[in-house]
């Protein structure tokens, strides 16, 4: 079963609060939400990349990964919520 992933982002060092982001395998996530509906159903998203260089696709704030989880229910995708912070680094924030 596949990971999603629900965390508090560390990405700004300058004291800005911490963003809370939701993201999945992107392989995974397009299943469900093409990349191309991101800006209609959340106005952005987020593209992060691990070690390997496996992307992973989501979008941040409490309230957008709550409807991120439910489009993905609705659309028929099987996952596990993890809290984990996985080792990510952030590539593409949009807007």
């Amino acid at each position: 079963m596949e990971n999603v992933y629900d965390f508090r982002s560390d990405w700004y060092s300058d004291g800005r609060s911490e963003r809370v982001v939701c993201v999945g395998r992107r392989s995974f996530i397009e299943q469900f939400i093409p990349h191309r509906e991101f800006s209609e159903l959340f106005g952005g998203y987020v593209l992060l990349v691990d070690s390997s260089g496996e992307e992973f696709l989501g979008v941040w704030a409490r309230r957008k990964g709550q409807r991120f989880r439910h489009i993905l229910r609705l659309r028929g995708a099987q996952f596990v919520m993890s809290t984990d912070i996985p080792p990510l680094r952030r590539i593409v924030t949009s807007p």
